[in-house]
């Protein structure tokens, strides 16, 4: 006797979801388009007949089901950043009385973030640190100490006049990609302000650009190496 065939899947069996989800707003949005809608999906079913029993799970949000046509409703849901490794959960969904399970799988953003960590705890570049040193060498051949405050001062203002103008030449270059940070997580890993001092929160900002936030950490520590340098000598 032939099997009975089952009854098709009334939803997804496994949905995939990208680790950082508002990464989308990197871009400007279209003039005159519809703004975006989150993600979700479709179940064939009227939305009376579907229920989602477990709204929040882990790392992941399950909204009621709305109606979208006669026997086809929708299930929004909202996954939180993902700052480490891959990771998955199942959410429990009913459909006229049959529990099913839709298994969600997200993308791994730990490389992103280790990436951006590291950048911006970059040390000193060694060319950098090398004309500090002779700069500052420079300053302490002057005599007189209030000359050498007045030049000492007058080599810091140069130095963060400096890290503008290097913000501003590479903004001019077109097609070149500047994103803010996709997530403010580090994972627990300090942000190296000057050696010595590292800040545990407030830094990345969200709303600046990687890249700015890593030339203004290279100024900091410029000007923290010249008045080391400057003081030592």
């Amino acid at each position: 006797m032939a099997a009975k065939p089952l009854p098709p899947r009334p939803l997804p069996e496994q949905l995939v979801v990208v680790a950082f989800t508002n990464a989308y707003e990197q871009l400007p949005w279209p003039d005159r388009a519809p703004s975006a809608e989150g993600d979700f999906f479709v179940v064939m079913a009227d939305s009376k007949d579907v229920s989602v029993p477990l709204r929040t799970i882990e790392w992941l949000t399950l909204s009621t089901p709305v109606a979208l046509g006669p026997g086809v409703s929708r299930i929004d849901y909202k996954a939180t950043d993902n700052t480490l490794s891959k990771r998955r959960v199942e959410a429990p969904v009913v459909v006229k009385g049959t529990h099913y399970s839709v298994v969600f799988l997200q993308q791994p953003g730990l490389l992103v973030q280790d990436e951006l960590t590291r950048t911006l705890n970059c040390p000193l570049n060694l060319d950098c640190l090398i004309a500090i040193c002779f700069i500052a060498d420079l300053i302490n051949k002057i005599p007189l100490p209030p000359i050498r405050l007045i030049v000492l001062v007058v080599a810091v203002l140069a130095l963060v006049a400096l890290g503008f103008v290097v913000v501003a030449i590479r903004a001019a270059f077109a097609g070149v990609p500047e994103p803010k940070p996709l997530s403010t997580d580090t994972n627990g890993v300090p942000i190296v302000v000057v050696p010595g001092v590292s800040v545990p929160q407030g830094l990345p900002l969200a709303n600046v650009r990687a890249e700015d936030q890593t030339i203004a950490l290279q100024t900091v520590k410029e000007i923290y190496w010249l008045i080391k340098q400057v003081a030592a000598g």
